[in-house]
């Protein structure tokens, strides 16, 4: 008799929750709700000792049609996320904070040693290798994008560095 009342209230709770899932899910359609723009390794390396500044990578692809523009950027813990690139101006390479960044239609934008990059300031507390922190992006049509970013080391960063920069032919 127990387990006969114990599945009568197992399966009006299961219908229950079916149903008022169907019923949030009415009304629109799936192919809109598909991802557009993705983030791939987004990571941050710890703060040296005594410096207030870090920097953060990432990989932003866009799998719409329409440019998407990152104008800004947050992770928990930190007082301030610039977005900055690098560049060669007369001969030198120069780094400078840039207002926004453009990811093109069906393509991806690298945040990389030599390139962009985000600048990271101001540690609200220590950044902890092997932590993730959650990571805003915003673009200028209002749409945020959430992630995390995995803290990392600097020998560590250096080496994944590197041998994104080998290729070996076959």
């Amino acid at each position: 008799m127990m387990m006969k009342w114990c599945f009568s209230i197992a399966t009006t709770l299961m219908f229950g929750f079916f149903s008022s899932s169907l019923a949030a899910h009415s009304g629109h359609d799936h192919d809109a709700d598909t991802a557009e723009l993705i983030v791939n390794n987004a990571q941050v390396r710890e703060f040296l000792p005594a410096s207030t500044s870090s920097v953060g990578y990432l990989t932003i692809t866009n799998h719409n049609k329409a440019a998407a523009t990152l104008i800004k950027a947050s992770i928990d813990g930190v007082g301030r996320v610039e977005i900055h690139e690098h560049s060669h101006v007369d001969g030198m390479m120069k780094m400078q904070k840039v207002d926004s960044v453009v990811i093109k239609g069906h393509e991806s934008v690298i945040f990389q040693p030599g390139g962009y990059h985000l600048m990271v300031f101001e540690p609200q507390e220590p950044l902890k290798v092997g932590q993730e922190r959650k990571l805003t992006l915003y673009f200028s049509d209002g749409n945020r994008l959430f992630t995390n970013a995995q803290v990392v080391s600097l020998e560590s960063q250096a080496k994944q560095s590197k041998s994104s920069t080998q290729h070996s032919h076959h």
